[in-house]
């Protein structure tokens, strides 16, 4: 009777410990790579605009639409634009980025409530050539949420413009 009980005992803890014992090990098939976990980015390098002689990406920015919500989004961009640090607004026929800003009104029988619209980024080497396709973005605006969806915009394009800066390279 005893030596059942140690056995039952021992059978218990050795049922206990085994799943402890297979998370610690490897159980992975020879050969085969082991899943990535996380890859974490490198942090991203700052790229100085190469622009010409003021550090600034050259950009321009060409809205069509008649709504409310979006055009007061293309003038807020242009206003952004002119005072930022880091974009030159540029209407020149020289190397530039173009954001095509195209808005309409969400419901054409309630024009001042949203607007949706549609940037397309490109690169132009001058006026007489085609324009590069570079990117796309859309969403939608309210007229009190101009602000917030023009910084959004403007960090989009930042960021396309520091992937693609070397377009303007001679």
């Amino acid at each position: 009777m005893k030596c059942t009980r140690i056995f039952f005992i021992a059978l218990t803890l050795l049922l206990l410990g085994l799943p402890a014992l297979a998370e610690t090990q490897d159980n992975s098939t020879p050969g085969i790579a082991k899943p990535v976990q996380e890859q974490t980015a490198a942090p991203a390098l700052e790229v100085a605009p190469t622009g010409g002689s003021t550090g600034k990406f050259p950009l321009d920015i060409q809205g069509r639409g008649t709504d409310q919500s979006g055009t007061l989004l293309s003038y807020k961009l242009k206003e952004e634009v002119i005072a930022s640090k880091l974009f030159d607004l540029k209407v020149s026929e020289k190397k530039k980025f173009v954001l095509h800003v195209i808005t309409q009104a969400e419901f054409p029988d309630r024009p001042s409530i949203a607007s949706q619209y549609s940037i397309v980024l490109v690169y132009q080497e001058d006026a007489g050539t085609l324009t590069y396709y570079l990117n796309h973005y859309q969403g939608q605006v309210h007229t009190e949420g101009v602000a917030a969806e023009m910084q959004k915009i403007l960090e989009w394009a930042y960021s396309n413009l520091k992937r693609y800066h070397y377009l303007l390279e001679e």
